[in-house]
């Protein structure tokens, strides 16, 4: 395919075109099924502003031992990840997709060994070139990118960039338990499912960000406001960001679970599981929490998902080390964080 890029785009520069003023990014958390690829779609329409969907660059250097300037081979492993999440996206992507061609990546890794080989680069540098190349390639300035595990690494990265700001997409965790429960596999992992695990990991995020709200630099959006009035709630968003909506949203096409078929609940027990494990917390954010009740006839669903949740996670286990990373981190943080009642922040 023919370049879509001109010759003098910041894309092919040998030079860092980071510079001054740098600009702090803006990152994208929450829970996977909660709506975060449409909110970067939808922050992708602010003025000035490219957010770039799903990047998990640290859960990649992290599984590649880095610890410091990045080696040689570190430096091209993690430029060709980049690479590949360009082509993914290009490829693949429901929502935006960058304004580029396969042959332009390739050319986009090349300069971007050529700036940095031989020089010491730390993982998190290379990330803000990146997304500055491409941010300003589709005539931005600022940028950011969505990846909904970051909740668990806020005190990291607000020493990296310490004028960073979140925007913490949430849903109500039933709805997000369904949708991750039925995904389909071309969408999505339907087998990382499992009530238990996704309960608890929706209270973490719902936690971890009301503690950092009082820090400031959260920008709370409801899943359920958003797309019900997108403009609306975009232009709050924009607001947080210090810049401004012009015009109606571009639309997109749907991201759903239940495409072309009938929308479909955990069952019962599940939806207890989940309000026993999250009820504080979906108190705080605006959910009730009176829907579920026990059943021996879910017990067969939930042995059903259990085998597979455990199939599904001893198989990324043995293939993925990026995967074993992220799920020692959570079991970590599973055990070292006790519950906590009465999360304070209210919805608004």
């Amino acid at each position: 395919m023919t370049s879509i890029a001109s010759t003098d785009s910041p894309l092919f520069a040998t030079q860092p075109v980071v510079g001054e003023p740098r600009y702090a990014p803006v990152i994208v958390v929450g829970l996977p099924r909660s709506g975060s690829s449409y909110l970067s779609h939808v922050i992708s329409q602010i003025d000035d502003w490219y957010v770039f969907d799903d990047l998990y660059l640290f859960r990649t250097a992290r599984a590649l031992g880095v610890d410091g300037p990045l080696t040689e081979d570190q430096l091209e492993k993690l430029v060709d990840f980049l690479g590949w999440q360009v082509r993914a996206r290009i490829k693949w992507a429901v929502f935006d997709a960058p304004k580029c061609t396969w042959e332009d990546v390739d050319r986009m890794d090349e300069a971007l060994l050529a700036t940095f080989r031989g020089k010491e680069v730390l993982w998190h540098e290379l990330l803000e070139e990146w997304m500055t190349r491409l941010a300003r390639h589709h005539g931005c300035n600022h940028w950011g990118y969505k990846a909904p595990q970051d909740f668990m690494h806020l005190g990291m990265l607000r020493q990296l960039w310490p004028d960073v700001r979140f925007i913490f997409i949430y849903r109500d965790p039933r709805r997000v338990m369904a949708s991750k429960k039925y995904v389909d596999g071309q969408d999505g992992k339907p087998g990382e499912y499992h009530p238990l695990v996704y309960a608890r990991y929706w209270r973490m995020a719902a936690e971890a960000m009301v503690d950092a709200d009082r820090e400031g630099h959260v920008h709370f959006a409801q899943f359920e406001k958003l797309v019900a009035d997108p403009t609306a709630e975009a232009a709050k968003i924009a607001d947080f960001l210090g810049s401004r909506l012009e015009g109606e949203l571009r639309p997109s096409k749907g991201n759903t679970s239940f495409k072309g078929g009938k929308r479909r609940s955990i069952t019962p027990t599940e939806t207890w599981i989940c309000e026993r494990i999250a009820g504080d917390s979906m108190r705080a954010l605006g959910y009730p929490d009176a829907e579920g009740r026990l059943r021996v006839q879910d017990v067969p669903d939930f042995v059903w998902t259990s085998a597979r949740f455990t199939a599904s996670q001893a198989l990324r286990l043995v293939r993925n080390p990026s995967a074993r990373q992220s799920v020692s981190f959570f079991i970590k943080s599973l055990l070292s964080k006790q519950p906590r009642r009465g999360a304070d922040h209210a919805a608004t």
